[in-house]
């Protein structure tokens, strides 16, 4: 064990010093200037495009970043297949997945269930502004040779004072096992609007999420698959050949957010700006049912609550909320170059709740703050703090500080030192929930949660090294019921992601070290990615062509199952997943602003083994083919 860990500590150093040797070439041209000289080269259409994400009640500085206009990870069409996510997943995209880099995170108010959709289920604070002096378009389409469809689709425009952005993404997916099809549909819409004096302002947003998952529970028998025999072609191609735990299950998840906010920065007469007061309406409305009939036992275990031969479990609630604040800058304001300036906010928020399965009914409300100091120009310093009254989440408390140094603004070179603490109850569904097959009634201390991190960056290479102790936390155990650790536990996390880039090659690299104190709290030891792409000009120049080969890996551990009857992840420790090459490749070529590509998935499958499973029960998809098309419109 001491050995495996020297080694890959020793790769990751490696990683390091040969991101650094490129750095020299990275550092005379930024990401985003090359960028900007790639489109200019293929498109002298180009116009100056730049995005954020959308200020949430809990606003900063905006930062506004490029676009991405190069080719290097043009075929990376599905979240789970880029550089930066390593995720556990059930085999095919679309479906439920969970991060291998072990994180806790939590925002202020009430939480009735986290949903196992991160990378497709949009929240608020993941959709986008665009900075655009006109509109800007971006539309993508692939096909697989199972039939399976991605499509998404991204606009926006400015009229005057007035921005809106539009976004469509969705997914039909059938699979390759029994009853595996996947349907997902998100659309979200944003306006932003500021009269031409600067007093009024207005954003509003709307994300609508929905997914329709035919729910097979995985596999009877993991060793029947990763142990046939590939010479046998009716096991290697047919794979509706193996028993699935479910054959009738299906999951239909809907959730509906809203967000509206008005401020008013507050101005005399001559000018002078005395803050910008903020009222925020919040929305959030989530419906989901699980049905089954002809029930598995083997999963099942028999117990059943309600009825022996069907069951018809749902989860829905209603929130609304409304938040109150004062701040010395408005939601729009971008961070600025400023030697000094000192920023803070604050206000309170209340929460009405209304759940119907499980039962719940209640207020609350919180108070909270925020601050941002720049001094000397290069020193940031950072932090918020809440703390709630009443109901469910009463008496949680969270509180955040940051440090940053800015060595050198212009590559974005930064050491950083960043502490969070949270204390909190968990998941409403924890504590409350009554179904088929499942049911409690629990009352949990309140979880608690020191965070603290140090890092570094310049231009977009980052080295973070992640210290996580927790206590009283609660999950799901191999019963499927809620339990919660007497004893707290840590984990030490050592990051890694280097995007080296010259004229023609570019290496992406993410790379993850960690270790856990509690055996319930399993992480692989190491995961890693690699996408390496070598791009040139042919035809003068009026092709751009590109091929490139992925790699992931993470070493053996007992990653957690998944329950689709209650959507979540629960640990287990019989079935061991890792210790497996995964090796993509994708050609791609570009004429003016159209880039097609034609990848290929798990090259090594059925070559090197068949144990490409990352969710015990759930293998990967073996060797398969995707073709894509991406067409960006700049005016």
């Amino acid at each position: 064990m001491r050995y495996r860990s020297i080694t890959y500590i020793i790769l990751l150093v490696l990683c390091v010093f040969t991101a650094g040797s490129a750095l020299a070439q990275d550092t005379a041209k930024t990401r985003t200037s090359s960028t900007i000289d790639s489109a200019m080269a293929i498109s002298p259409d180009y116009l100056h495009t730049r995005y954020a994400p959308f200020p949430t009640i809990n606003f900063q500085p905006i930062v506004y970043q490029e676009i991405d206009t190069s080719m290097v990870h043009i075929s990376e069409y599905d979240p789970l297949v880029k550089v930066q996510n390593l995720y556990q997943s059930l085999g095919i995209n679309g479906q439920a997945h969970r991060s291998m880099v072990f994180d806790i995170d939590h925002s202020l108010g009430f939480t009735m269930i986290t949903t196992p959709y991160p990378l497709y289920f949009k929240k608020m604070q993941d959709l986008k502004l665009y900075d655009m002096a006109t509109s800007y378009t971006d539309i993508n389409f692939t096909w697989g040779w199972r039939r399976e469809l991605v499509f998404s689709a991204t606009h926006a425009q400015r009229i005057r004072q007035v921005d809106f952005v539009v976004n469509i993404d969705a997914c039909s997916n059938p699979g390759y096992f029994i009853h595996q099809n996947v349907n997902r549909l998100n659309v979200n819409a944003l306006v932003k609007y500021e009269t031409p004096n600067k007093i009024y302002g207005l954003l509003a947003a709307y994300n609508l999420n929905h997914g329709k998952f035919a729910e097979n529970g995985g596999l009877e028998s993991c060793s029947d698959f990763t142990d046939r025999d590939p010479r046998d072609s009716a096991l290697t191609y047919d794979l509706t050949s193996f028993a699935v735990m479910f054959s009738n299950a299906q999951t239909l998840i809907n959730t509906h957010t809203a967000q509206l906010t008005n401020y008013v920065n507050i101005k005399n007469k001559k000018g002078n700006y005395f803050g910008t007061i903020s009222h925020t309406l919040d929305i959030d409305n989530l419906k989901s049912v699980f049905t089954d009939h002809d029930l598995n036992n083997l999963f099942y275990l028999n117990r059943y609550y309600i009825n022996p031969d069907t069951t018809n479990d749902s989860i829905q609630y209603f929130l609304i909320a409304n938040t109150l604040q004062w701040s010395n800058y408005s939601p729009t304001d971008t961070l600025g170059d400023k030697a000094y300036f000192f920023r803070i906010s604050g206000g309170l928020r209340h929460e009405f709740v209304n759940a119907q399965s499980p039962y719940y009914i209640g207020n609350s409300l919180a108070l909270f703050a925020r601050t941002y100091i720049r001094m000397f120009k290069v020193w940031d310093i950072y932090g918020n703090i809440s703390y709630s009254f009443f109901g469910y989440n009463g008496y949680d408390a969270m509180a955040k500080a940051g440090f940053r140094f800015n060595i050198n603004k212009k590559q974005r070179h930064q050491l950083g030192l960043e502490a969070t603490f949270m204390r909190y109850a968990p998941d409403y569904i924890f504590s409350h929930y009554y179904g088929n097959n499942n049911a409690w009634l629990k009352t949990w201390k309140k979880q608690n949660v020191f965070k603290a991190s140090a890092y570094w960056t310049i231009l977009d290479y980052s080295l973070r090294f992640n210290f996580i102790n927790a206590g009283k936390y609660v999950f799901l155990n191999s019963s499927f019921e809620p339990m919660q650790l007497e004893k707290p536990f840590q984990v030490l996390e050592l990051l890694l992601y280097a995007p080296i880039r010259t004229k023609h090659f570019s290496l992406d690299a993410e790379l993850a070290l960690q270790h856990s104190t509690n055996k319930a709290i399993t992480v692989p030891l190491f995961a890693g990615k690699l996408s390496a792409a070598y791009r040139t000009g042919i035809f003068n120049k009026k092709l751009h062509f590109q091929v490139g080969v992925d790699l992931f890996y993470n070493t053996k551990y007992y990653a957690d199952g998944y329950n689709p009857i209650l959507h979540q992840f629960y640990t287990q420790e019989y079935i061991s997943t890792g210790h497996y090459l995964y090796l993509n490749a994708h050609v791609a070529f570009r004429v003016k602003r159209i880039t097609f590509f034609v990848r290929g998935g798990n090259l090594l499958a059925g070559i090197l083994s068949f144990h490409y499973i990352t969710t015990p029960g759930y293998p990967m998809q073996g060797q398969s083919v995707q073709a894509g098309i991406n067409w960006k419109f700049y005016d």
